[in-house]
């Protein structure tokens, strides 16, 4: 028999997998996999990965005598391949690599987070960085949070001006 022969499999562990996304502006993306073992007619038991973002199985084509190894073996795959820190999920990775790439605010920066809004009446800077890339990862953490308080389409959000000549432009193709 093979892994392909399994019929049934069960969910015991999980991790973190990271993989390149030009849409995000640090680059990168995760998604959670699933850690599963199953078993065998012939009472072999295996594990494989599954995860909603396409990847193929990541786990091996060996065979384990019981259950309890292959958890095991299962527990052991998830802690070499994992991206992330201990408990963390994939959302709770990529928020915390955002957080981390916006670094702290400079009062005097000359990009900012511009709260863009349809109605122009509070519009403006709401915070300032030294550097684009640092205000694009905060723009992402601030349109992240107003999507899952607001979903749908929204006529306001945020966006990354320059400073320049005492004015906040919008940055070329926004």
């Amino acid at each position: 028999m093979a892994k392909s022969d399994v019929s049934s499999w069960e969910s015991v562990t999980s991790y973190v997998s990271s993989y390149p996304d030009q849409d995000r502006s640090d680059g990168v993306s995760a998604c959670d996999v699933e850690v599963m073992v199953g078993e065998d007619d012939d009472h072999d038991w295996y594990i494989r990965t599954q995860d909603d973002a396409g990847g193929s199985d990541d786990a091996g084509e060996d065979t384990y005598p019981d259950r309890d190894e292959a958890v095991e073996a299962a527990e052991a795959l998830a802690v070499s391949e994992t991206d992330a820190d201990e408990d963390e999920d994939a959302a709770a990775y990529l928020r915390r690599r955002t957080e981390e790439a916006c670094g702290e605010t400079d009062a005097a920066g000359e990009w900012c987070v511009y709260w863009s809004s349809a109605c122009a009446e509070d519009e403006g800077p709401r915070s300032r960085y030294a550097t684009r890339e640092q205000a694009e990862a905060a723009a992402d953490l601030h349109s992240a949070d107003l999507h899952d308080a607001q979903p749908g389409q929204l006529l306001c959000g945020y966006e990354v001006r320059q400073l320049v000549q005492g004015e906040w432009v919008a940055l070329d193709g926004e």
